[in-house]
């Protein structure tokens, strides 16, 4: 093996990834996240033409809602979930369901602010801490809380795409009960992987083809409308959302961020392209961001979209310390797995 690499196989081929370009992906993912978040938040809820109107395009923090380069729970819910995978060595239903209800209570007894939260991550959460069973808790919703949260799964498995799958839909499940918002999940943290292992970068096509045939058996109604994106890799930010949408909604949410990731290879366009379509703008710059982030790396998000970012330095070290936990997929045997 090459000195400095991490070595592994992966459907069939034997691959070879820098060490310190792993490491710069992994914290690029969730610093991206957290950057495209952050981007989105003050003009969330605006519709675009208000946005265009009175910001042309959102370039930088802007210091409204939460303040400038404040995150939202898009971020606190991911980080959270990161925290439960560090702390357990895997995904673990049980588990991150007891992180998000403390994370939750902690709002709800002024300890901590729950900021943006949505309803169905909200009330989900709530029965965590209130005694409701991770597999009873969820609500039924297809809102994109359980995508937008879904990065540090993908860092985690980005070797392991089955075992990827299952943590995905099943840590959406805790707050989500309807297939499309799994689906969502799957899709998120599968492309975060696929940034990772640094496939298909140069096609577009096989990227959403792969994305697509994973969701597929998960909800097939998203999958249809990811594979939708073929159509759109030319197209102007004001035609792609007007077909995919700019809500909440899963099925406009996630298709809608991929689709701002894959106009561009640069970090900075994909999030602001994100960030400007309005709606709910700071779930589609997470989303976005995270994807991003991880095919081009932190070293790729530019200084003013990080550098004022709130938690940055704890971000990373989250991003670190997963990479030290995740093996080199070659070893698997050595897991027990």
């Amino acid at each position: 093996m090459t000195a400095g690499c991490r070595r592994y196989d992966t459907l069939g081929d034997t691959v070879e990834i820098a060490e310190d370009r792993l490491l710069d992906r992994f914290k690029g993912a969730l610093v991206g996240c957290a950057a495209g978040d952050a981007l989105g938040a003050p003009v969330e809820g605006l519709p675009p033409e208000e946005i265009a109107l009175e910001y042309g395009r959102v370039t930088t923090f802007l210091d409204g809602r939460f303040g400038a380069g404040r995150v939202t729970s898009n971020t606190q819910m991911a980080v959270a979930l990161a925290q439960s995978i560090l702390e357990m060595g895997r995904c673990d239903r049980e588990h991150v369901g007891r992180v998000f209800g403390r994370w939750m209570k902690a709002s709800d007894d002024g300890v901590k602010e729950a900021r943006g939260i949505g309803a169905a991550c909200a009330t989900a959460s709530r029965n965590l801490y209130e005694g409701t069973s991770p597999y009873e808790s969820g609500v039924p919703s297809a809102g994109c809380g359980a995508a937008t949260r879904t990065a540090p799964v993908g860092l985690r498995y980005y070797h392991q795409p089955d075992i990827l799958v299952r943590a995905a839909t099943e840590q959406a499940w805790l707050t989500h009960t309807d297939p499309a918002a799994a689906g969502g999940a799957v899709a998120v943290a599968l492309a975060v992987s696929l940034g990772i292992r640094d496939e298909g970068v140069g096609d577009r096509s096989s990227f959403i083809e792969e994305i697509a045939g994973f969701v597929r058996n998960i909800d097939p109604g998203l999958a249809g409308k990811i594979a939708c994106l073929t159509d759109f890799l030319e197209a102007s930010p004001e035609d792609g959302f007007d077909f995919f949408g700019n809500s909440g909604y899963v099925m406009e949410a996630v298709p809608g961020a991929l689709f701002a990731f894959l106009r561009s290879s640069n970090f900075e366009e994909s999030v602001v392209t994100a960030a400007s379509a309005g709606g709910d703008s700071s779930s589609l710059g997470a989303i976005a961001g995270a994807v991003s982030g991880a095919w081009v790396g932190l070293s790729a998000i530019p200084d003013h979209l990080k550098d004022p970012l709130e938690g940055r330095d704890y971000i990373e070290s989250v991003a670190f310390r997963l990479y030290t936990l995740t093996p080199a997929p070659g070893h698997k045997k050595r897991q027990g797995k």
